[in-house]
């Protein structure tokens, strides 16, 4: 069961210890998933309109919160550089009032414009992070499939983050540096009644 996690003060300021491997404990298995949205793993839930959308932004909501933050859903980045980007789910640090993790879900359905897709939210990971002056210290980029689609290629996202961009707007999105990357996949399956399971969760640590 996920608690309160541990702290350390370094120069007075409070971290959460050890927060990247706590979030890939959580979410490498079905237990946290299965205990607070069993829609997922045990009901099943029907591919419409937004529904497994919503779930999912739901499941990685609840975990920032059992994890001591303050969890926001379609939360608004700062309006310095042009576009309006809203990351699915944003974890405030309570003490420090930033925010510390920042996450995209996504469909991926093993093609092109499914990884095209994948490297869309990737981006906006970086510039929000950036809009935040670079105070998130995890970004995570959560993929669902239903079914056996073709894995998603890491490597061009993990040259993202390296690389940076520039946006549509002409903003130059720096590489990023001291910031943990995940790569997280729900793996679905389609049941005899239409509906879809969570069989899997995976996670990988990117940079």
């Amino acid at each position: 069961m996920v608690g309160n996690p541990p702290k350390c003060c370094v120069f007075g300021v409070h971290l959460v210890t050890d927060l990247p491997n706590r979030i890939m404990t959580e979410m490498s298995s079905l237990g946290f998933v299965s205990k607070t949205y069993p829609m997922l793993t045990d009901w099943g839930v029907r591919d419409e309109a937004v529904l497994v959308h919503s779930l999912g932004c739901s499941v990685w909501n609840t975990l920032g919160q059992e994890l001591g933050f303050m969890a926001l859903t379609e939360c608004p980045v700062p309006m310095t550089h042009g576009a309006d980007i809203r990351a699915d789910s944003t974890w405030f640090d309570l003490e420090l009032r930033k925010p510390m993790v920042l996450i995209e879900f996504e469909r991926f359905d093993g093609t092109a414009r499914g990884q095209q897709k994948l490297d869309e939210k990737m981006c906006n990971l970086l510039e929000a992070s950036m809009r935040w002056k670079n105070s998130p210290s995890v970004l995570i980029l959560s993929a669902w499939n239903e079914g056996v689609v073709s894995a998603p290629d890491t490597e061009k996202l993990l040259g993202r983050c390296r690389n940076g961009f520039k946006s549509s707007a002409g903003l130059q999105v720096a590489p990023l540096h001291n910031v943990t990357v995940i790569f997280n996949r729900f793996v679905f399956t389609v049941e005899s009644n239409g509906g879809l399971v969570l069989k899997q969760t995976r996670c990988v640590r990117l940079m």
